[in-house]
C-alpha cells in the first residue's frame, strides 16, 4: 500500500518489455564497443566492456534481439584462444537452433572459422555448410564474415580447402 492507501501500480507488460529493451540495447552497444576496442588492441578495455554487457543483460532463448556469445567468440578468436572461442561460438550456434536463420548462419560462420583455423577434421564440412547458408541470405554482414573463413581455408594445405576458400571469396564478393 502507498501513503494514499492504494496498492502500488504494477508496471504494464509493455513497460517491462521496454526496460528489457533498454538493457538489451545497452548490452549490445557495449558488446559493439568491446569489438571496436579489440580492433584498437585495447584488450583489457574490451574485456571490461564485454563483462559490463553481460552484467547488464542476458538474452533468453526466445529473445530474438541479441547474442553476446558470438562477439565474445570473435574476441577470443582474434586473440588466438581457439578453445575458448570454440565453446562460445558453439553456444551461440545452439542459441539460434530454433529461431533466426540469420543468427544461426552468422554464428555458424564463426564456428567454422575456428574449426578450420584449429585444423579440426570437421572444419571443412562446417565451412561448406556455413558458405552454403550464407548464399541463402541477403546479408552483407554474413558475406563479410566469410573473408576470415576464406583466409583460414587458404592456410590449409588440402585442395578441398583451397576450393572452399575460392568459393567463400566468390560468395563474399557477390551482392546480397
Amino acid at each position: 500500500m502507498t501513503a494514499l492507501g492504494r496498492s502500488p501500480r504494477r508496471p504494464k507488460a509493455s513497460e517491462r518489455r521496454a526496460e528489457g529493451s533498454r538493457a538489451a540495447l545497452e548490452a549490445c552497444g557495449r558488446a559493439d564497443s568491446a569489438t571496436a576496442l579489440a580492433c584498437l588492441d585495447c584488450w583489457d578495455a574490451a574485456d571490461t566492456e564485454l563483462g559490463k554487457s553481460r552484467e547488464r543483460w542476458q538474452p533468453t532463448r526466445t529473445d530474438p534481439g541479441g547474442d553476446l556469445d558470438r562477439p565474445a567468440a570473435l574476441l577470443e578468436l582474434a586473440r588466438g584462444r581457439l578453445d575458448a572461442a570454440e565453446s562460445l561460438a558453439a553456444a551461440s550456434v545452439r542459441r539460434w537452433e530454433i529461431g533466426s536463420q540469420r543468427g544461426r548462419t552468422h554464428s555458424g560462420v564463426v564456428l567454422a572459422t575456428i574449426h578450420v583455423r584449429a585444423g579440426e577434421p570437421g572444419g571443412l564440412r562446417l565451412a561448406h555448410g556455413a558458405i552454403t547458408a550464407v548464399t541463402k541470405l541477403r546479408s552483407v554482414r554474413a558475406r563479410e564474415r566469410l573473408v576470415p573463413l576464406a583466409a583460414a581455408l587458404e592456410a590449409r594445405p588440402s585442395a578441398d580447402a583451397k576450393e572452399l576458400a575460392r568459393h567463400a571469396r566468390q560468395v563474399a564478393a557477390t551482392r546480397a
